[in-house]
């Protein structure tokens, strides 16, 4: 007999061992269910007059919309937190910033926690960059996205590095930080490559790209590749602008549409020389 209820109560607790795992399934399965996965990757827009631009990047954290005014934030888990040299970060290179799991919903913004060594490094020789507190404390990118439970989403943060450095008239630099935020696939883009390429001798100076009073710029690769990635979906004018110190003139080309989801390849593109 007392062999009998002991084998009932081993097969009592196994049953509700069990039940239990199974109830414990189904709850963490519910929770996962109403995550999204989201990771924050950096990249630049190129600075033509510094040699470096050295932000240092401590904590990023998304807005949650609802509670509070500010709504609620939460904190990515950052992977190398400390200085990145902005220019490193061109014509389509990124690094993964941040990223984590958060519940999904709409979201209103990013927010980029700064540390206090920030530099720009110019003709050699390397300035402080003054940053206000109030940036240290957070600098806030609008990001308004809803996201989908279970889904992974990719952003960026594009530094505008030569617009976010400001000279002043003493000598001394400061950091007011100008930066685009969209998802990574967003809208399209446009890429080239411009000949004579900077192996073999100046001749590009910059690509530049306009459209309804919103410009950007690309320092090509060595090897004369550019790349525009997130942009809207429009018309864009190009321009190379050539050298100065050089004989070769301008190239243009007007009306490039970009839509969603499409590479604009331009292919190769060589500056005449003026004769």
């Amino acid at each position: 007999m007392k062999r009998r209820i002991f084998k009932t109560g081993l097969l009592a607790l196994a049953s509700l061992a069990m039940l239990w795992g199974a109830v414990g399934c189904d709850i963490n399965d519910d929770v996962n269910e109403k995550k999204a996965s989201i990771q924050i990757k950096l990249t630049d827009a190129p600075a033509l007059n510094y040699d470096e631009v050295n932000v240092d990047i401590r904590g990023v954290s998304v807005g949650v919309a609802g509670g509070d005014a500010d709504g609620d934030w939460i904190d990515l888990n950052i992977n190398n937190p400390g200085v990145y040299n902005l220019l490193d970060l061109r014509n389509g290179n990124t690094v993964l910033l941040a990223g984590g799991d958060i519940p999904a919903g709409d979201i209103s913004q990013i927010r980029l926690m700064l540390g206090e060594n920030n530099s720009v490094v110019v003709d050699g020789v390397e300035y402080d960059l003054d940053t206000p507190s109030a940036q240290q404390s957070g600098i806030k990118l609008n990001l308004h996205q809803t996201l989908l439970p279970g889904v992974a989403y990719s952003f960026v943060m594009d530094f505008d590095a030569a617009r976010s450095v400001v000279a002043r008239g003493n000598g001394s630099y400061g950091l007011k930080p100008v930066i685009r935020t969209y998802a990574e696939a967003f809208g399209g883009s446009i890429k080239g490559v411009v000949l004579p390429a900077r192996v073999d001798t100046v001749g590009v100076a910059y690509v530049q790209i306009v459209n309804d009073g919103d410009t950007l710029i690309s320092i090509p690769e060595d090897d004369g590749f550019f790349l525009f990635a997130g942009l809207a979906p429009a018309m864009w004018d190009l321009t190379v602008v050539a050298d100065e110190s050089t004989s070769y003139v301008d190239e243009a080309i007007d009306d490039i549409v970009v839509k969603v989801g499409e590479v604009v390849d331009l292919g190769v593109i060589e500056l005449d020389v003026i004769e």
